[in-house]
């Protein structure tokens, strides 16, 4: 029960302190100069308490700087970068308005003005919606934390309803790129090493992250059952620092090897049977800058305008695409040089472009030679049909949705696909692949009606299957009757 306590100060002077039990523990109020309102306060703090919604003043008075440090204490079993990432976001973006702020001194308009101007920091213009909505979402946790922990009795980021009416709106996600069978097997011939070929397809054909492909281990692969596991994850934090851990979702995972990797694989895991897969030159962990920049990037440029370079060397109209024109001139290159004629442009036929361009090179600067000759050097190592087309710059993450897209294009499910990708349901996997799983819907439809059309039904069947059932259903009435 509530009581008061009188206390006196050096002055003489009287005051009054509300004393009350809340989990157990003996508490005090402020001082009052009144007996009544100190007794007031202590048993509405009582009542909270009882209540559950008391809040200790003393625990709200620290600032949202010092909550973040220990609310961040608090999640150590997070990943790594996840930690880095909110250190990060908390630093240039929410800090500089609300670092030293109390928790009891952030309002719910204060949170609203922010979010709605928050400024980036090297630019001083307003952030990006997406970066916006990450510090918004980082701040409510923040404070939804704060009141699961009785520091503030109710969030002033959300309203009395728990919405967050000052979230920036969701940004449009980045158009997917995909790359059809033919383009990807372009993209890994481009690629110099035998190692980065592997990779290539290895990263188009089942989907893993570049952590997860970095990461991967001889003894992970197994060319017999055609399978890999995955286990473990490379994690690069800001400071260029990899640190080894789990997967993206903490979960282990086999993934299928298609038959045409066994080759590459094999040569691979001949010059490494122990350790890393893939390596750096210096033997550690491949970096991702590092691939991106030396190997991929180069090999995107050479595949994707692999058709213009064609079309450059016969002389013929750009269109990006291997359509009749540029076939019937491969044709007649191919027969002027006495080559098969099979309008696939092959290493001998690169060979002949190749030659004819270099007798016309006298008006090029040295360094265009170079650069002429580089580009060329790559473009033979490719293989072009009738139907080629160029394609635009890709990320190695696209190399993934490529894996999905493949996978959905051979008639995969949603959840073998999910159990591919290492997604945490299919959900996840219907929601990024949604508008490639329409085509299901027309083919659901072909294969029923072909099913439909195949069934060959005897002469007066579906009469007697009406008969027989109309009989049925006769008897029945007769009996309940």
């Amino acid at each position: 029960m509530a009581y008061t306590e009188k206390r006196s100060t050096r002055g003489g002077a009287t005051s009054y302190v509300g004393r009350f039990r809340v989990d157990g523990r003996l508490r005090s109020t402020r001082a009052f100069r009144s007996r009544r309102d100190a007794l007031a306060e202590a048993r509405r703090a009582e009542e909270a308490g009882k209540l559950g919604t008391w809040v200790d003043p003393r625990a709200s008075a620290i600032t949202l700087a010092e909550w973040f440090a220990d609310w961040q204490a608090a999640r150590a079993d997070r990943a790594p970068r996840t930690g880095e990432s909110e250190r990060e976001r908390f630093r240039s973006l929410v800090a500089p308005t609300f670092g030293s702020t109390p928790l009891r001194r952030i309002t719910h308009d204060d949170v609203a003005r922010w979010a709605a101007g928050m400024c980036a920091p090297r630019t001083g213009q307003v952030a990006s919606p997406a970066r916006r909505r990450d510090a918004v979402r980082l701040l409510v946790a923040l404070l939804d934390a704060a009141v699961d922990s009785r520091r503030l009795t109710t969030n002033p980021a959300r309203t009395p309803s728990g919405k967050v009416p000052g979230l920036p709106r969701a940004p449009k996600t980045k158009a997917h790129r995909y790359l059809s069978h033919e383009q990807l097997r372009r993209v890994a011939d481009a690629v110099r090493s035998h190692q980065g070929r592997t990779l290539v397809l290895l990263a188009g054909l089942t989907g893993l992250r570049w952590g997860e492909v970095s990461a991967l281990r001889a003894g992970d692969v197994d060319l017999l059952r055609r399978r890999i596991v995955v286990g473990r994850a490379y994690t690069r934090l800001d400071d260029g620092t990899l640190l080894l851990g789990d997967t993206k979702t903490h979960a282990r995972r086999e993934v299928p090897v298609p038959g045409v990797l066994l080759d590459d694989l094999s040569v691979v895991l001949a010059a490494r049977p122990q350790g890393l897969l893939f390596t750096g030159r210096d033997g550690g962990p491949l970096r991702r800058e590092s691939f991106d920049r030396h190997a991929f990037r180069p090999a995107v440029r050479a595949a994707g305008g692999a058709v213009t370079t064609l079309q450059e060397l016969l002389g013929v109209p750009v269109t990006r695409l291997v359509d009749a024109a540029t076939l019937d001139a491969v044709r007649r290159t191919q027969a002027g040089a006495g080559l098969p004629v099979t309008g696939v442009v092959d290493a001998a036929t690169w060979s002949v472009l190749v030659e004819d361009d270099r007798q016309r090179r006298d008006d090029l600067t040295r360094a265009a030679k170079i650069a002429r000759t580089h580009r060329l050097s790559v473009a033979a190592r490719l293989t072009l049909g009738a139907g080629a087309e160029d394609f635009a710059s890709l990320t190695l993450h696209d190399l993934r949705h490529t894996a999905a897209s493949l996978a959905i294009a051979g008639g995969a499910s949603v959840k073998a696909v999910q159990r591919m990708l290492g997604h945490e349901s299919p959900v996840l996997t219907l929601r990024t692949y949604a508008g490639l799983f329409e085509d299901d819907l027309d083919r659901l439809g072909e294969a029923m009606s072909a099913q439909f059309a195949a069934q060959d039904f005897a002469p007066g069947a579906h009469q007697t299957l009406i008969t027989e059932a109309g009989m049925t259903a006769g008897v029945s009435m007769l009996r309940r009757a």
